[in-house]
């Protein structure tokens, strides 16, 4: 057993986690490489962001029912692209930081950033409230900006599919929208 394997196990507490932990390990192991490098291009980074999602899984075993099944490949899937996303991000962070520093930035823009970002937040908020056959699919589209095309690979269905899953999708998300929008302003 690697000593990777080893260090994600020592933070696993009950056996059948660890053997569930393992199973998934030695099945998604080098699918989740090859979907990291597909995003980012670059086999180092695509280890770092496998070791970051493998992390994670410790976390959200919970979630998984069956190891096999198409639903855990597409949560182990969700997860690596996320975390090669997140690299991706720090990245352009680290480039933005700089660009900032060269070229400045006013006051009205900063405002501007915030008032895009927590809509954003709200917005990402909201996603994580659909059920997840509409929440994965938007995942993939909006956050990881795949074709629906590639999404229809991923979960093994057809484009129609996908897009009659984010048409439906949309209409739930302007629900959940709505009702928080009516319970702030309830509040208030």
């Amino acid at each position: 057993m690697s000593g990777g394997k080893k260090m994600y196990l020592s933070m696993i507490e009950t056996e059948e986690e660890k053997g569930k932990f393992i199973q998934v390990y030695e099945i998604y192991q080098y699918f989740m490489w090859y979907v990291a490098n597909e995003i980012l291009q670059d086999k180092h980074l695509a280890e770092d962001a496998v070791q970051e999602a493998f992390l994670a899984l410790t976390r959200h075993l919970n979630k998984i029912d069956n190891v096999s099944s198409s639903r855990t490949r597409n949560f182990v899937a969700t997860i690596v692209k996320s975390k090669a996303i997140d690299m991706i991000r720090k990245n352009d962070k680290n480039t933005a930081k700089f660009e900032e520093e060269i070229l400045g930035e006013s006051k009205e823009d900063l405002l501007e950033d915030y008032i895009q970002k927590e809509q954003h937040e709200k917005l990402v908020n909201a996603i994580g409230k659909l059920e997840d056959l509409y929440r994965v699919v938007f995942e993939y589209k909006y956050l990881y900006e795949l074709t629906d095309k590639e999404i229809a690979h991923f979960l093994k269905v057809t484009p129609k599919v996908v897009n009659v899953r984010l048409y439906r999708g949309k209409k739930k998300l302007m629900e959940i929208l709505k009702k928080e929008e009516e319970q702030n302003a309830s509040h208030q």
